[in-house]
């Protein structure tokens, strides 16, 4: 086994615009200390069949500008059978530090691990639904993505008036489609976490069309009973209702300033949290990188707010 310090990196969950940036900064911020840097591949998954390689800032550089996660990702379910066993693939790798980019589920599981070695976890999910977190690595260009879809359909209903309808990603929360609602100027934005009255939607469906000719509407993908809601304004409103639906096409994409220059920061605060001892979660705070104790659950809670 390698002498030194050995620092494992992994990618866990969904994927998200940026996680390649946050592993190319890792690796170069763990270089400088002279660690050793493996890619755990696959995720968790990959962990217990010990799947890995050897990483090194200029082999990483190249994908640090692309979406996706050169190490791939995968969603373990029943984490808790399997912790002993990951446990098990990471001594004998030689791991003695763990840094992990991914979503709540990520969070939570890392903080299993912080028994044996310093595990320090970072939010990386266009879903931005992390507790203490002002944002997420993805989440910026999430929303970007979302926009020129947005400002597509704002076009077309302009040119010929109709009401529009947009469907975010968002898993069953409603943070990303609020905020693309609220950095589109859409009429209305629909949350699973506080559904609108049909009433309430079609009132402003047909605020909309009787100002401007037309609404648009975005609305997460959790929101249920959602092609019944549009149904329904349609018939009311006597305006048919286009629905576009954005998919995992969301999800990918080079990452954007943001989300770059975001990851680097967590990555390189994980970095000094792990060669200082310390595990937990880190999170952003007023523009801050701070370190927070794990919780049992790291989802965010109540419902999103248009600012």
């Amino acid at each position: 086994m390698p002498e030194g310090t050995t620092l494992g990196v992994l990618t866990s969950g969904g994927d998200a615009p940026g996680m390649n940036a946050a592993i190319w900064a890792a690796c170069d911020a763990a270089s400088r200390l002279g660690w050793r840097v493996l890619g755990l591949e696959g995720g968790w998954t990959g962990v217990l069949e010990r799947r890995h390689r050897v990483l090194d800032p200029d082999l990483v550089l190249p994908w640090a500008r692309r979406g996706g996660t050169c190490l791939g990702t995968s969603r373990l379910e029943g984490f808790l059978r399997h912790r002993e066993a990951i446990d098990a693939s990471l001594d004998a790798l030689g791991i003695d530090r763990l840094l992990v980019f991914g979503g709540d589920g990520s969070l939570h599981a890392s903080g299993l691990l912080a028994e044996r070695r310093p595990v320090v976890a970072a939010p990386a999910t266009i879903d931005n639904d992390i507790a203490d977190s002002d944002t997420s690595i993805g989440f910026a260009t999430a929303i970007d993505t979302a926009l020129t879809q947005l400002d597509g359909m704002r076009d077309s209903a302009e040119a010929l008036p109709r009401t529009f309808a947009l469907e975010t990603l968002g898993g069953d929360t409603g943070y990303l489609a609020a905020a693309v609602a609220d950095a589109g100027g859409a009429d209305l934005a629909l949350v699973p976490e506080e559904p609108t009255p049909l009433a309430d939607v079609i009132a402003c469906v047909q605020i909309g069309l009787e100002r401007r000719g037309y609404a648009v509407i975005v609305a997460s993908e959790g929101y249920r009973e959602l092609d019944a809601c549009l149904a329904a304004v349609t018939d009311a409103t006597g305006t048919r209702v286009r629905l576009s639906r954005l998919g995992h096409a969301q999800r990918g994409g080079r990452p954007n300033a943001a989300d770059r220059i975001l990851a680097h920061a967590f990555a390189r605060h994980g970095v000094e949290f792990l060669a200082a001892q310390r595990s937990g979660r880190a999170v952003q705070r007023a523009g801050r990188i701070v370190l927070l104790p794990y919780v049992a659950d790291a989802r965010r809670r109540g419902a999103p707010v248009r600012r």
